[in-house]
């Protein structure tokens, strides 16, 4: 029955992606001077990440993009701390959140992009790899990917579990093959009781599933703690910050851009595009008759609007900004991460599609840390009103933080948990 299964599953995986080739298969296949990213999706490492693995007691960390990556890093570290005896090796989907994870971390930690889920090619991979412990950041499951650790008795954990609605939908609708997926992992560590209710109600085991928190907090609080010495973007007067805006959000936000321009002499506009393979941004700014500067491209120059292009550098932007609107969230995407401005004290705006960071936005919303808007209207009326409200854009950026010192601690909490595996 598995074996028939496995063949189902490895014609229909392969029937989608031969389909979305057309849209993403410049982001799989694309390659560069760095990344042989086009090998590593089938199994075939590098001798030099070959021999960094071979006889080591490897642990096998999965993380999508860079979301995760970063959310990831605190534990990373406390790992690499703590077991210096052992191999850490990072997987990633993304293009962008394997260039990402090259930045941030040391180099002896592997880094490698996760195979496509075919089964023969997921066996030479797991065999080359050699993994005692293998860790999925936020619910990834690939059901080639469990089987094959499962049949060498290599622990499986979920680690940050998150299950927003419109995802617990969509595995509903199959909920007996993601049952079968979910009976191989060992330990699901979920980020809250909601997450948790959902994994169980989607067939995980009870007594197998554990709460600790959002490790994104601990990543705050850790942004927070770090003293920058020269300031990533000089500016006169107050920034306002669009971060990681989705191509459905650009055109709208381009006359709101025009709008504060007009009106505000003394205002920055920083815009940071989610997908910079895919922005529109350039030629819809040059429509609007807006001047920007690339960051990538200043010199010194000073402009009123600057257009992020460089991945892994929007924190630091974050960080100098007076009012921050997060997106992906205003358009039907679920919404980035509006924890990150926190750290720095700063206001946030969120739009009402963010399904993805629901418990997180509660709480912020909650401590009155943030406003959520309804449509671009709205987004231009609660910029103004912060404008000119510093009372209380400062007050909203203490409550802020209060709510990172209140929720920080998952990093701790999971090494608890992790404890007996990666001792193993």
């Amino acid at each position: 029955m598995r074996h028939i299964t496995r063949i189902f599953y490895d014609t229909v995986y392969g029937i989608g992606l031969l389909l979305s080739l057309p849209i993403f298969g410049k982001r799989l296949f694309g390659r560069d001077e760095v990344f042989h990213d086009f090998f590593e999706r089938f199994g075939v490492y590098d001798p030099a990440v070959v021999s960094k693995l071979k006889g080591k007691r490897n642990i096998w960390m999965h993380t999508v993009s860079i979301g995760e990556l970063l959310a990831s890093l605190p534990l990373i570290y406390e790992i690499l701390n703590r077991f210096k005896d052992k191999q850490l090796v990072i997987s990633c989907v993304s293009r962008t959140g394997r260039m990402i994870a090259e930045e941030k971390l040391p180099a002896h930690v592997v880094k490698i992009f996760l195979p496509f889920d075919f089964s023969f090619i997921i066996h030479q991979a797991v065999k080359k790899v050699k993994p005692f412990l293998f860790i999925s950041m936020e619910t990834e499951i690939w059901y080639n990917l469990f089987y094959q650790l499962k049949r060498q008795n290599i622990p499986i954990i979920i680690l940050n579990g998150r299950i927003s609605e419109k995802s617990f939908r969509g595995y509903s609708r199959f909920r007996f093959f993601t049952k079968i997926i979910l009976d191989m992992v060992d330990c699901f560590i979920m980020r809250s009781q909601k997450d948790a209710e959902r994994i169980i109600c989607l067939g995980a085991d009870g007594k197998k599933v554990s709460i600790a928190k959002s490790m994104k907090f601990d990543q705050a609080y850790n942004l927070s703690n770090v003293v920058q010495q020269d300031s990533v973007y000089k500016t006169i007067g107050k920034t306002i910050v669009f971060g990681s805006i989705h191509k459905g959000e650009e055109k709208q936000l381009g006359g709101i851009c025009k709008k504060l321009l007009n009106k505000y002499q003394n205002i920055n506009l920083v815009i940071a595009p989610r997908a910079l393979d895919r922005t529109n941004i350039y030629q819809l700014l040059t429509q609007f008759d807006i001047p920007f500067y690339r960051f990538s491209q200043l010199k010194g120059e000073k402009s009123r609007v600057l257009v992020v292009d460089r991945y892994g550098v929007l924190t630091e932007f974050y960080r100098i900004a007076d009012i921050v609107f997060i997106g992906g969230s205003l358009v039907p995407a679920g919404g980035q991460n509006p924890i990150e401005p926190l750290a720095f004290k700063k206001p946030v705006i969120y739009g009402v599609f963010h399904w993805d960071f629901e418990e997180e936005w509660e709480k912020i919303k909650k401590a009155q840390a943030g406003i959520e808007v309804n449509s671009f209207d709205e987004l231009f009326e609660k910029i103004e009103f912060l404008l000119n409200s510093p009372e209380l854009c400062q007050k909203m950026g203490e409550s802020g933080y209060q709510v990172i010192l209140e929720n920080k601690g998952a990093t701790e909490d999971t090494m608890k948990m992790l404890e007996k595996y990666l001792t193993r």
